[in-house]
């Protein structure tokens, strides 16, 4: 089993990254004792990078930063990069009063993810979930935005979904999809390159 170390406080990603990742047999641990610094950026990828890279000069195990954002369109994208903040500050309902009346409820999770080993950032990645903001919350699961957002092809909010089938639509389980593939080819490189 490979172990991942996932640079969050939020039990919620750790699940969501086991879920998506166990199939690579890929294990992610919460990593301890860690200082992580957000910059204020319109860029997921910049954000995730900026913050591995000052954690890595700590660590030298296999690390993972993820940072992640709902982007409405009828607010030209709000709250995006500061979707955490948002959150924090008015909540779901915050969101739905901000959209009555609008005429479109399009919007999008995106998510980044910055991968390092041995204080070097090896790459990144990033995916998109599109969906729409449902006109109130429904459902118990997941977590921030989750039970106002209902990925296409679904009529289901992420928060009503398992964590399994959250893992089919979810943004960040298709980032961390790309990182397990490139990662299992990338480590496959390697060792055929020591052999050499």
């Amino acid at each position: 089993m490979i172990e991942f170390y996932f640079a969050t406080e939020n039990d919620h990603k750790i699940e969501e990254a086991n879920a998506a990742l166990e199939r690579f047999k890929i294990k992610t641990e919460k990593l301890t004792n860690f200082e992580k610094i957000e910059i204020q950026h319109p860029d997921l990828q910049e954000i995730a990078s900026t913050a591995l890279t000052l954690i890595i000069q700590k660590h030298q195990e296999r690390i993972i930063v993820e940072d992640s954002g709902l982007f409405v369109h009828a607010l030209n994208g709000f709250p995006g990069p500061f979707s955490s903040q948002t959150f924090d500050s008015i909540g779901v309902e915050g969101i739905l009063k901000l959209l009555q009346g609008a005429k479109t409820r399009k919007a999008e999770f995106r998510s980044a993810v910055a991968f390092g080993f041995k204080g070097e950032i090896l790459s990144t990645f990033s995916s998109v979930t599109e969906g729409n903001i449902a006109m109130e919350p429904r459902g118990q699961g997941g977590f921030g935005f989750d039970p106002i957002f209902t990925p296409m092809w679904t009529q289901k909010t992420f928060a009503e979904m398992s964590l399994k089938e959250k893992s089919v639509y979810s943004h960040r389980a298709k980032a961390l999809t790309k990182l397990a593939l490139w990662y299992l080819n990338y480590s496959k490189q390697k060792s055929s390159q020591v052999k050499k």
